[in-house]
């Protein structure tokens, strides 16, 4: 057998890999271990060891010299000269087109020649290095007993690596790229090969070779936004946990493959705690201010070859007034929400885990039953939800609440026992991936051949969810293997907005309206294209009838019609949606889902009235500058890195990194050379029997 010595840039967030490296023998040899049902048990609690979100406490922090200003202006090739960034930006909704979705397969580390001994890990901190622990029993701290090279091994078949692959397969069900990440040349070879043998798809996976520590792509992945006329795509990269250097490389490792800018600052957030809606507008947690105040550590900086050489960052704290001008300069121009963090949600404090955003009007938030109107976290979340719907959104009316998101159970539907109890689990409906159509769902019961929950409580809450989310398909993932690790399916993976978008922003009629002495209502959205809108409609139906279709005039970027309004009766409720389509041959809908059923609706009533100040019925042009923004450069400087890259830009399902020798059992158990024993093997992605 040949050892796998990790090669590839890789982190620190292996967490508590000491306490249970014996597992990574289970993770080997699944296909012909005598203990099946203990195996699974094991490789599921080392997964849930190395991947949970927040690294535990008590783990030892890495220790090494500090950069001086020399070594950092060398690292990152950086001239000192101010960032001049010219275009206008905007940051797109995470319910707007993508092209991609980024996703880690699960790896397991080990110090060498010490696989299946629970007192040694391995902690990888740059590429082919990592520090080696031990500890004589798991409630024992771990120790430093050396450092250099690690073994490294791909984890597909405890709970979390088969749910890996099934988000890999539903993400390809939505129609787009899954871009997987991998630590070894030739590991795609065994991981397409179980996918197809599972009968889940392959035929829109790109691997891209790189490193890492843990699967939490959302926190240390980049924020994408579009800048220019020609809507070009470019990232912002955020300070991620030093104890985890080699993740926080992510951002660098896609702009050198995807051959776009990547602008580089020193305020520690991470994805998670990220919530924009499509115009200018942001919702993050208290969480960042203490991220920022207690963290003085920066990135690990190195010469590539040799160990010595590598060196922490320092950075300078920054206080709460500027963490928010920081992020209202960089992402939140229109507006910035900071909301008090919750107690009891894994430890992160992020807004994923209980808020979602659907269109630019407004958000969904999950909701607490009454039986825990005495936890702290009730009040904490009543409150943020009071506060957010006071704000306004870019309409300059108040955010809506477009609905109250379900909350989870134990296993068989009941109540929990108390806000800790509840705390170790920290299951949410929330932390969902929209995929254009589609959304990626989690559930917390087995799910039957349609996708659905099989759990009579648990179903009922995702038929609620359709509910709130009109035109989606749900696919729906059985993730209680993330229980107590502080995410779930957002948390895991990373959006890739699309090319040529097609941009409506509209401000939305819902619930009761009361045209008044209205005898046309006018419908109104600004459009955009980088080449131009050729054309935009108004649908609509009243009830059951029939859908009518009016066509929209322009007036610079806002398109507009009149309905008469004794179309509309009293009474009836109206369904609308906006279509348009660009010069360059892109149509697209609002909301996106309008193709499927997913419209917005009003019923017109003299109950209630909009004021003038509550819906936008102009029909005038908007202002640049009140839906592109202006990048604050202080906080930036551009990534000049320029390594070669290594996938996203070259791989496809027909061509693959590795050598013509590479075998694999077919538990993932990489060999150096063609076996001789008997037995079935994996080759070239084919299962060979060696007589």
């Amino acid at each position: 057998m040949k050892k796998l010595l990790h090669t590839n840039l890789w982190s620190a967030a292996v967490s508590c890999l000491g306490r249970s490296a014996q597992l990574l023998t289970v993770l080997l040899a699944l296909s012909v271990t005598a203990n099946a049902q203990d195996s699974k048990q094991q490789t599921f609690n080392l997964h849930k060891l190395m991947h949970q979100r927040a690294i535990p406490k008590n783990f030892p922090k890495p220790d090494f010299p500090i950069a001086t200003a020399e070594d950092m202006r060398r690292a990152h090739d950086a001239s000192g000269a101010p960032l001049n960034f010219p275009d206008r930006v905007w940051f797109p909704g995470e319910w707007e087109e993508v092209k991609a979705i980024v996703v880690a397969i699960p790896y397991l580390h080990y110090v060498p020649g010490k696989k299946g001994d629970t007192r040694y890990s391995a902690l990888p901190i740059v590429q082919g290095y990592a520090i080696h622990y031990y500890a004589e029993s798991k409630e024992e701290e771990p120790k430093e007993v050396g450092r250099g090279p690690y073994e490294s091994y791909f984890d597909l078949n405890s709970e979390g690596g088969q749910v890996t692959l099934q988000l890999i397969d539903g993400i390809q069900r939505a129609g787009v790229e899954a871009w997987v990440r991998i630590e070894q040349p030739g590991d795609e070879q065994v991981i397409r090969y179980y996918m197809e043998t599972h009968d889940m798809r392959t035929d829109k996976i790109r691997f891209f070779v790189s490193g890492g520590n843990s699967v939490w792509f959302r926190d240390c992945g980049p924020i994408c936004f579009y800048y220019g006329d020609e809507d070009k795509l470019a990232m912002l990269d955020f300070q991620y946990d030093f104890e985890r250097p080699l993740d926080d490389v992510l951002p660098s490792v896609l702009h050198r493959q995807m051959g776009i800018p990547n602008y580089i600052n020193e305020v520690v957030w991470e994805g998670g705690n990220c919530l924009v809606d499509g115009a200018g507008g942001l919702l993050t947690s208290t969480a960042t201010y203490e991220y920022n105040q207690n963290t003085t550590v920066g990135p690990v900086i190195w010469d590539g070859k040799d160990p010595k050489t590598i060196k922490y960052t320092t950075r300078e704290p920054l206080n709460a007034d500027q963490c928010y001008d920081a992020l209202k300069g960089m992402v939140g121009q229109a507006g910035t929400c900071f909301v008090d963090r919750l107690k009891n949600d894994g430890g992160t404090g992020h807004i994923d885990l209980y808020a979602d955003a659907i269109d630019e009007n407004g958000f969904l938030f999950a909701k607490m039953p009454e039986t825990y109107k005495d936890w702290e976290d009730y009040a904490i979340l009543e409150g943020n939800v009071a506060y957010m719907l006071k704000q306004k959104n870019c309409w300059q009316g108040p955010y809506v609440n477009w609905g109250d998101l379900p909350f989870p159970s134990y296993d068989d539907g009941s109540d929990w026992n108390s806000e800790e109890e509840y705390g170790k689990f920290a299951r949410t409906y929330a932390n969902h991936l929209i995929v254009n159509n589609y959304i990626l769902q989690p559930c917390f019961s087995p799910v039957d051949v349609d996708n659905m929950p099989t759990a009579a409580w648990d179903r009922a809450n995702i038929e609620a969810m359709k509910k709130l989310y009109p035109g989606y398909t749900f696919h729906c993932l059985d993730m209680r293997t993330y229980d107590g690790t502080g995410g779930s399916i957002h948390c895991i993976t990373k959006q890739i907005p699309a090319d040529n978008p097609v941009r409506i922003l509209h401000d939305a009629l819902y619930n009761n309206v009361n045209f008044g002495t209205l005898t046309e209502v006018p419908f109104s959205a600004f459009i955009t294209n980088k080449s131009g809108i050729q054309k935009a409609s108004l649908h609509y139906c009243v009830g059951d009838g029939e859908w009518q279709k009016v066509d929209m005039t322009s007036n610079g970027n806002r398109w507009y019609c009149r309905v008469p309004a004794s179309k509309f009766p009293q009474g009836k409720k109206v369904f609308y949606y906006i279509e348009a389509t660009s010069k360059n041959g892109k149509t697209v809908t609002k909301p996106v889902t309008a193709n499927n059923g997913g419209y917005y609706d009003f019923t017109p009533s003299t109950e209630v009235a909009y004021k003038a100040d509550d819906y936008d019925f102009s029909t005038e042009p908007i202002a640049k500058e009140k839906i592109t923004f202006q990048l604050d450069t202080r906080w930036l400087t551009e990534d000049k890195s320029s390594q070669k890259p290594t996938g996203i830009s070259e791989i496809t399902t027909s061509k693959d990194f590795s050598a013509p020798s590479v075998w694999y059992t077919l538990g993932g158990l990489r060999l150096n050379e063609a076996p001789k024993a008997k037995g079935i093997y994996i080759y070239q992605g084919k299962k060979v029997v060696i007589k």
